[in-house]
């Protein structure tokens, strides 16, 4: 789906264009899914992007004949979800980003209700929601839904956000670090956190099919992670220098963390919050 779509229903003036990305590596098994939930939204995205990192697995061929009105970009050598995201971000046109993981799954009202909150709180920069395991496509929605503020300090303990669910304001200054392969989207909220708001909703809209911790997940390799973390705090020194002496604290409590979680490995998984149905 690009700006040449002429399916695509004409939005107003005051309505939000949304440019979905969609990083995807050997995904041939969840590739249709994951674009099929975009193209069921009641509320239909500006444009779909899928950077496809290399895959060797027949990822392309799938795009290329199963969804002609996506913008595919096809990358020859392998750079990891950072740079395919970064790619993205560079032909984005929309006014806001919304990330989708190429395993994962929205709610079928989620970009209407992402276009809903972001007109009534047009100074949001970075926004994102809950995820669960739990089927989330046809949820009924509450009809009350509050918007919280995540304040920065809250932000340091841990990472409670999931690509999957975040929608970020179109800005080039806002891009993952590219030579990160693991905890980029911690290292993306943290930068992005300091510097302005983050707001969300206590309401899952992405379900993801396999925990981060998972067998063949990028999150399997703990350790990595847990590297990636740090590096995330080391570099919190870059945007004020006053975090050194912050610094040593979080290293420790990554640290930490990552022996309990050696001790108790239980996956990290949100359930639905929406009223019975």
């Amino acid at each position: 789906m690009n700006n040449s779509n002429n399916d695509r229903p004409a939005q107003k003036n005051n309505e939000i264009k949304f440019s979905v990305i969609i990083p995807a590596y050997n995904a041939a098994k969840t590739i249709s899914r994951a674009i099929g939930s975009v193209l069921a939204q009641s509320y239909q995205p500006h444009e779909i992007i899928v950077v496809d990192d290399a895959s060797n697995d027949g990822t392309g061929s799938i795009l290329e004949n199963n969804f002609p009105n996506i913008r595919l970009i096809q990358k020859v050598v392998n750079g990891g979800s950072s740079v395919a995201r970064n790619t993205g971000m560079d032909v984005a046109t929309g006014d806001y980003i919304a990330f989708l993981d190429a395993d994962d799954v929205w709610h079928k009202d989620k970009l209407m209700l992402m276009n809903t909150i972001l007109l009534s709180q047009p100074a949001i920069t970075l926004f994102y929601h809950p995820y669960t395991q739990e089927p989330v496509a046809d949820k009924k929605l509450p009809e009350n839904i509050t918007v919280y503020q995540l304040p920065f300090i809250k932000l340091l303990p841990g990472n409670p956000i999931a690509t999957s669910c975040v929608v970020v304001r179109n800005n080039p200054a806002f891009r993952f670090e590219p030579s990160m392969r693991y905890t980029e989207d911690y290292d993306f909220c943290l930068q992005i956190g300091y510097k302005h708001k983050l707001y969300f909703i206590n309401i899952p809209l992405t379900q993801i099919f396999r925990t981060f911790t998972s067998k063949g997940g990028i999150s399997e390799n703990k350790w990595k992670m847990r590297k990636g973390e740090m590096r995330s705090y080391t570099r919190l020194v870059k945007l004020n220098p006053l975090f050194i002496f912050l610094l040593p604290f979080l290293l420790v409590s990554s640290i930490g963390k990552q022996i309990y979680k050696a001790i108790n490995p239980k996956p990290r998984i949100l359930k639905n919050q929406y009223p019975d149905d």
